[in-house]
């Protein structure tokens, strides 16, 4: 039973004291109001995501220009004073002003699609608001010509483009995301065609908006970092690679084809663009006589026909004219269009050959053909045109720019970058002419924040695999630039570029506005990290390079490289790169050997580590007694970063040893230190991760840390040199992992505390687990938590941390600290003394002064030894995700807190998506086995369980309709099958007939089939029927017969004429004479089955 205390009056010293230690949004700098997204299913990328909370921000860069402070409001108090009540009152919102007074040219941001007519013209959202934010405060300034201002601006290009083909009948769309959730081959969109992928393929659904467009046009947000198409290695080398940038492109589905698109080319870059024709080249595919292949001569005449001279059309070989989407599939020729960025010249030689002054800026392919398996074409019933325009490289063209970066686009990149680290004016220059090497810098760290911002925001968190290593590779290349050639201090620095991308490139993609503060703590978070060893791991490398310089290779060695990348974090391409700037390689083959064998070991350590002996009672004693080590100090562990420390001893699992110099490698081992900041697995939060080194001479992988007695045995294994006591150390904690330990950890205070409020007083707790992915809680309650008490107990705790609360903790003795009014413990639990107490808001003197208090019951206090984060805003939101029973009256939660959150969060609002889809479709095959497969991956969904629940109440009324339809159609089959047999026995030329044999106009559906088997068993046992259904289009072949008495008579069997058609079709039969029933895969046979079971009895029948 849901059972609430009554809201009283609070003390006015606790209301002081908490509105001073949790800053509500009322008191956050306040913030200018986002445009609203349309309603559109186009617009509705992570709506379900709640706003974010608002750290305090007075010792940090402003992500917002923040007005002087004003009086709070009226509600303010009861706002900021409400913790736990309510905590009963809604969530807080961000204080917010408009302004109506900037002017700026607004972008084409898609508004809603419109897929009634091809020719409805769709304007802007009006700008009735701006948002402003925290942007350069002066103009960016430089010496050279490169910046003058120009006709053409970035956002006038890009709108000018949607404006053209909007007027041609094409529908405005959306960029997709750069993270391809629904596409496994990809880490990254990649190109503008991606998203349009499944009309290609022709496995769009119905229900999908995709599949009632005709004529698109848009604007894609692409990634080549990583995989097949990776430029990171270019980026800020030359004047046109970027890692990030957007595709500008048209389309046509089974539309228009190779005349309007390339009119339609040519009349958009000469006629609205202006772009000079003589400077303008274009290619056609040759042809490929090996493929039978013949050249694209109709493109080819195309070209001459809108003016282009013979001299400036060009044949093109298959790798840069014949697109193909992969081994199989869509495929067809295509053609280039290339601008001379010098002018006054025939730059025919020049087309294809990477001259960084004639560049391709658009592509039209010609989609005509489909690839098979045996790799013959065959021509496409419907074609289609996919065309890419690089937007970087157009705009550099039309302000009449050598370099894509001396462009408007980059203008308030570059001005932030200078006005942050106090750098000369970006000149432009490149290879030995940057001599010192800031333009390039520039380049790279402009570059670096659009993927960086674009990525995070559409769910690429930083880690070690996959899409999200590329991230973390990307930011530290951009790091070590911004640390090298900017001098600028590393830990804050991406982000305080942020706001100007977010301003310049905000309206046009409004995710980045949503998602910025996120944007800012990932990246900052991510760079504290690689600071931490960015210094040690530079003085390694210059070890290393110097010893590689004096030998006759030049190359770094494989081992070498690893190591700066497993102990310092230096991505290999990052290594390869300060190599080059010292003459140097590195031996890739070496690396990919040592990179194998560190994993290796690592993973037969991490098998055998779990069952390292323990430090037994006679253990500890020869340590505290005979040996007289002292236990280590570990004070460390609550505050972040490094230490230095020494080794006591290491244990071997049986002995303790002063050196590892005759103990085997990957061998499992403790180090005993003097002090150390690494958590011991304690309390229920699971013990730390990372390495104790002395650089350039050993390293120790810890994988575990365990306290015996006071003791404190770092588990792991020797990576490479030598340990013995008395050495002097770095200890060093995996931060990445510790992070979201903290969310959790705190977290669980957090829930532990609603729980009480939501359930009442006699919520107790009776264990929990905290780790890096997730927590989780045992509470003693009679019954179930519902999901109505889910709901509030997941608002209280998400109201409570979005207060943004600072975490105060002390060591009180144990006694005075058990006076605490509502101090929460586990019962049967034994603290030391004195024990550390845990307050959520409230600092621990202020508790202790008046313990007996009855207000602090309203906080979450807690014994604890565990660590925090420093304010709750930091855990960003709390997702219950589980709830079960699993014990006679105590009860299990699991919850996600901070970017797992947020990652289910997504996938709930996609599997609603995904519902509304499913609902849209009308009944037939493909909702049918949409449901099927839906139902089973609903099953296995981990989201919010009250999302989950909401899901499952949708999903249930879809498929309710389903069922209904299907019985209608059982039905109405039935019907039409048994009216169909009836009407063959009943026409006088088969008034004698004893059987039928036929395919039905029905579905794959048995109960027709066996309904009309059913009926001639009992109503007319005479004759015989054997009837088909289902088609090519479902997949599936029935097959049924029952054999009359007429022809059981002359040996006919059910069994035997079946297994003659199933041979055909697929599958196998079954039933009991004389009826058999049987599905077959083979459905393209159908005929072919009912002719098998015609001969089957002309053979048994002599006929």
């Amino acid at each position: 039973m849901l059972r609430l205390r009554q809201r009283k009056r609070w003390d006015p010293s606790f209301i002081g004291a908490l509105s001073h230690s949790c800053r509500s949004f009322y008191s956050a700098p306040r913030r200018r109001p986002i445009p609203a997204a349309s309603t559109s299913t186009w617009h509705q990328q992570d709506q379900h995501l709640r706003p974010r909370p608002h750290p305090d921000t007075a010792q940090q860069l402003p992500l917002h220009t923040a007005h002087p402070a004003s009086t709070t409001p009226a509600t303010a108090p009861a706002a900021s004073s409400t913790i736990s009540s309510s905590l009963r009152l809604k969530p807080l919102a961000f204080c917010c002003h408009y302004s109506t007074t900037t002017t700026r040219i607004p972008s084409r941001r898609p508004a809603a699609v419109s897929t009634t007519t091809r020719t409805t013209t769709q304007r802007a959202l009006p700008r009735t608001a701006t948002p402003i934010l925290h942007a350069p405060s002066r103009p960016f300034s430089t010496t050279t010509a490169a910046m003058e201002p120009a006709k053409w601006t970035g956002v006038g290009v890009r709108n000018t483009f949607f404006d053209f083909f909007e007027k041609k009948g094409h529908t405005i769309v959306p960029s997709s995301s750069v993270v391809p959730h629904n596409d496994p081959t990809l880490l990254f969109t990649n190109a503008g065609m991606n998203q349009f992928k499944p009309i290609f393929l022709g496995t769009v659904s119905s229900a999908d908006d995709l599949s009632k467009l005709k004529r698109a046009v848009d604007s894609q947000k692409c990634i080549r970092a990583g995989g097949k198409h990776n430029d990171l290695d270019d980026v800020g080398k030359d004047s046109y690679h970027h890692t990030f940038f957007e595709m500008l492109g048209n389309w046509s589905f089974g539309d228009y084809f190779k005349k309007e698109a390339i009119e339609w080319s040519w009349e958009l870059l000469t006629k609205v663009y202006g772009l000079d024709p003589s400077r303008l080249y274009v290619t056609y595919f040759e042809g490929n006589p090996d493929m039978n292949l013949e050249p694209d001569l109709e493109a080819k005449e195309l070209w001459k026909s809108v003016g282009v001279p013979e001299d400036h059309i060009l044949p093109g070989n298959m790798k840069d004219n014949f697109w193909e989407m992969g081994d199989q599939g869509p495929c067809g020729p295509c053609s280039e269009i290339h601008y001379d960025k010098v002018g006054g010249r025939n730059a025919a030689h020049l087309v294809n050959q990477d001259d960084p002054l004639v560049v391709e800026v658009w592509n039209n392919v010609f989609m005509q053909y489909d690839r098979q398996k045996d790799k013959s074409l065959k021509s496409l019933p419907a074609k289609h045109i996919d065309t890419g325009m690089g937007f970087e490289r157009l705009v550099s063209a039309l302000q009449d720019k050598t370099s894509n970066y001396a462009t408007d686009i980059f203008e308030p990149l570059f001005a932030q970058i200078q006005k942050v680290t106090g750098a000369r004016d970006y000149t432009d220059k490149y290879g030995k002419d940057d001599a010192d090497g800031i333009d390039t810098a520039y380049r790279v760290v402009a570059d670096h924040i659009r993927l960086l911002t674009f990525s995070i925001s559409d769910g690429a968190v930083p880690n070690n695999d996959g899409r999200g290593y590329v991230v973390r590779r990307v930011l530290r290349r951009g790091v070590r630039y911004a640390r090298k050639y900017f001098g600028a201090e590393i830990g804050s620095f991406f982000s305080s570029i942020l706001p100007a991308l977010v301003e310049q490139m905000g309206e046009q993609f409004p995710e980045i506005v949503k998602k910025q503060q996120d944007v800012k703590e990932i990246l900052d978070e991510e760079e504290e990290a690689f600071a931490r060893t960015l210094d040690r791991g530079e003085k390694q490398f210059e070890k290393y390079a110097a010893q590689a310089a004096t030998s006759d290779k030049k190359k770094l060695s494989g081992a070498d490289v690893w190591r700066l990348y497993d102990t310092f974090g230096f991505p290999e391409d990052l290594t390869k790169l300060m190599a080059e700037e010292r003459g140097l390689d590195i031996d890739e083959a070496e690396v990919a050997v040592a990179r194998e064998k560190a994993r290796e070991a690592s993973k037969s350590v991490k098998d055998t580590i779990q069952t390292f002996s323990k430090l037994n009672v006679h253990q500890i004693a020869e340590l505290k007694d005979k040996l007289q080590v002292p236990t280590a100090d570990d004070e460390a562990k609550f505050r972040k970063g490094d230490i230095k420390a020494k080794v006591q001893l290491i244990f071997t699992g049986t002995e303790f040893a002063k050196s590892t110099k005759d103990i085997p490698a990957n061998t499992p081992l403790g180090l005993l230190l003097d002090q150390t900041n690494f958590y011991a697995e304690q309390g229920g939060q699971v013990a730390d991760t990372g390495r104790i080194i002395i650089d350039g001479v050993a390293e120790f992988k810890v994988l575990d840390v365990q306290q015996y007695g006071g003791y404190i045995v770092h588990n792991g294994y020797l990576e490479y040199g030598e340990l013995k006591a008395g050495d002097e150390v770095i200890s060093e904690y995996d931060e990445l992992r510790r992070q979201p330990i903290r969310n959790n950890h705190t977290g669980t205070h957090i829930l532990n505390h609603s729980l009480r409020e939501v359930l009442g007083e006699e919520v107790n707790q009776k264990g929990s687990l905290v780790d890096q992915d997730k927590l989780r809680f045992d509470f003693s309650h009679k019954s179930l938590v519902t999901v109505p008490e889910i709901k509030k107990i997941e608002d209280l705790s998400n109201a409570y941390i979005r207060q943004n609360c600072k975490i105060y903790s002390k060591d009180v003795e144990l006694d005075t600290a058990k006076k605490i009014n509502g101090v929460r413990a586990v019962f049967g639990e034994t603290y030391p003394n004195p024990v550390r107490v845990v307050s959520v808001g409230i600092d621990v003197d202020m508790l202790l002064e008046n313990p007996e208090n009855p207000e602090w019951r309203k906080v979450s206090v807690e014994f604890c030894g565990g660590t925090h984060v420093d304010q709750t805003g930091i855990i960003k939101d709390l997702v219950i995700v589980e709830e079960s029973g699993i014990a006679k009256g105590t009860r299990r939660l699991v919850a996600y807190t901070g970017d797992a959150a947020h990652a289910v969060q997504r996938e709930a609002a996609e599997f609603g998506k995904r519902i509304d889809e499913i609902e849209a479709l009308a009944f037939g095959p493909e909702k049918e086995d949409k449901v099927k497969q839906t139902q089973a991956e609903l099953n296995g969904l981990v989201v919010s369980a009250v999302s989950k629940e909401e899901l499952r109440t949708r999903f249930a009324k879809v498929s309710k309709s389903v069922v209904e339809e299907q019985k209608k159609r059982q039905k109405a089959e039935s019907k039409t099958a048994l009216d169909a047999v009836n009407s063959h026995f009943a026409k006088d030329e088969n008034k004698e007939a004893t059987h039928f044999i036929g395919h039905l106009p029905i579905s794959a559906n048995a109960k027709a089939v066996s309904d009309v088997l059913k009926h001639y068993q009992t109503k007319d046992k005479t004759k015989s029927v054997y009837l088909f259904g289902g088609s090519p289009k479902e997949g599936a072949v029935i097959h049924g017969v029952y054999v009359g008495t007429d022809l059981s008579s002359k040996g006919v069997t059910a069994e035997t004429w079946s297994a003659a058609v199933s041979q055909v079709v697929g599958g196998k039969s079954g039933g009991k004479e004389p009826t058999r029933q049987g599905q077959g895969t083979n459905a393209d046979k159908i005929d072919d089955g009912v002719e098998a079971a015609r001969k089957y009895l002309e053979e048994k029948l002599k006929i």
